[in-house]
């Protein structure tokens, strides 16, 4: 849903699933990043919504959802749904890349994604940027802290990024695993590495696995993803790996 969709649909493919996307917004893109938002009706994405989850899902990805009149469809449409389908959340506000006052969401939207949707949540994960001090994550039953934008920090205070990058995955009861792999060289600079993951978190819980299962093999394959855009000179593509790799 939102924002990000031919990246959500590339990673669904590229790990053996099926996609099926509801749109909440139409996004102009240009040389700047994100120029314009135009929100679709809250009747027609509910209903929509409600036609997918007849057709038969194993799991929900949910990204940018533009206001709480939209936020408010989304929770009416999933809240009879969430115990039986784990429903993963990229709680994006704004775009890496935009035009001055052009958002993914609102300030109420927010809001009311926080106090509603999180809830109903198998995991919602946040980049460290996003996270803050974690006051408006309370309520959710798990959060993936996203690691990859800790380099931005160490840039604004003068330091150097450090060779690791560590993802953690927090519960209520404070219990927590961290996910730690090597930093690639210039994949900060990469669009839509957080989309990614979360989509191939929201793939791995389709597949049956485990909320830290779903979280390592997501991770994995972002990673793998990475280096190839990378090595390749050009933007994060998630392809299928060839047979027998």
């Amino acid at each position: 849903m939102g924002a990000g969709v031919q990246m959500d649909t590339a990673v669904c493919r590229a790990l053996g699933i099926a996609p099926r996307v509801v749109e909440t917004m139409f996004t102009t893109q240009g040389e700047f990043g994100l120029e314009s938002v135009e929100l679709r009706d809250m009747v027609e994405i509910a209903h929509d919504i409600l036609h997918t989850l007849d057709d038969g899902v194993q799991a929900i990805k949910i990204g940018a959802l533009g206001d709480a009149h939209i936020v408010e469809a989304v929770v009416a449409a999933l809240e009879p749904w969430h115990d039986a389908i784990p429903i993963v959340i990229d709680p994006v506000a704004a775009a890496s890349k935009s035009k001055t006052d052009v958002y993914l969401n609102t300030r109420a939207g927010v809001r009311l994604m926080e106090s509603e949707l999180f809830p109903l949540a198998a995991v919602v994960t946040p980049n460290v940027l996003e996270y803050g001090n974690g006051e408006r994550y309370q309520n959710c039953m798990a959060i993936l802290r996203k690691g990859g934008h800790t380099d931005a920090f160490a840039e604004l205070e003068g330091r150097e990024p450090s060779k690791w990058v560590a993802d953690v995955l927090e519960y209520p009861n404070g219990d927590s695993f961290e996910y730690r792999h090597t930093r690639v060289p210039g994949g900060e600079n990469l669009h839509g590495t957080g989309c990614a993951l979360s989509t191939a978190i929201a793939c791995g819980l389709a597949n049956g696995n485990t909320l830290s299962e779903a979280c390592h093999t997501g991770i994995g394959a972002l990673q793998v993803w990475i280096k190839e855009a990378i090595e390749g000179q050009h933007d994060l593509q998630p392809v299928v790996p060839p047979e027998n790799s």
